[in-house]
């Protein structure tokens, strides 16, 4: 298992290393857009619900009021000074312009990746370490009373319960993110 976490550790080292180069080799331009892949809501700025090809338009809403801001699952976001008119396509409508738009639109965007990633994350281990008990307690039962195999048991559920600690630190790392980019 310590193997096993070492490579681990060694890949995710790696891959943020490699990210970035990959990121910048795009030819592409950046999108001046994001589109929300989850419900979210926050609590400090402003946003222009009414946008279309010709800008944003309208009343701003102040998030810092309650009810606070919120974006829905598929809304596309943007920039609300330099959004008249940006595109942003979108998977179903290849033809797609920003919906709503904020000045603070690249954390938001950020934030819900973030959000996203981590409940991912979450997910996958809450999986694992349900496999992980199950696996130990079969072995333990199996055991036959013999110490090696019982404690080969005992550490699965120990690594299970360290995976179940990992998954809830996962789902906290958004709130921390929050908290850092002042939202």
């Amino acid at each position: 298992m310590k193997k096993i976490f070492a490579i681990l550790i060694l890949m995710v080292l790696a891959v943020s290393l490699i990210a970035p180069v990959a990121v910048l080799a795009q030819k592409e331009k950046l999108k001046d857009c994001c589109t929300i892949r989850q419900d979210m809501s926050w609590k400090k700025g402003t946003i222009y619900t009414a946008c279309n090809e010709a800008g944003c338009t309208g009343t701003p809403i102040d998030c810092s009021v309650s009810p606070y801001c919120s974006l829905t699952k598929n809304d596309t976001l943007g920039d609300a000074k330099t959004g008249v008119g940006v595109s942003c396509p979108t998977p179903t409508t290849p033809d797609a312009f920003v919906k709503r738009g904020s000045a603070q639109w690249g954390m938001i965007c950020i934030v819900n990746t973030v959000m996203y990633a981590t409940n991912w994350i979450f997910y996958l281990m809450m999986i694992a370490v349900v496999i992980m008990f199950v696996i130990a307690a079969a072995m333990f039962m199996m055991s036959g009373g013999d110490a090696e195999k019982t404690k080969g048991a005992k550490g699965m559920m120990v690594y299970a319960i360290i995976g179940l600690v990992i998954a809830l630190i996962a789902k906290l790392i958004p709130s921390i993110v929050k908290l850092v980019v002042g939202m």
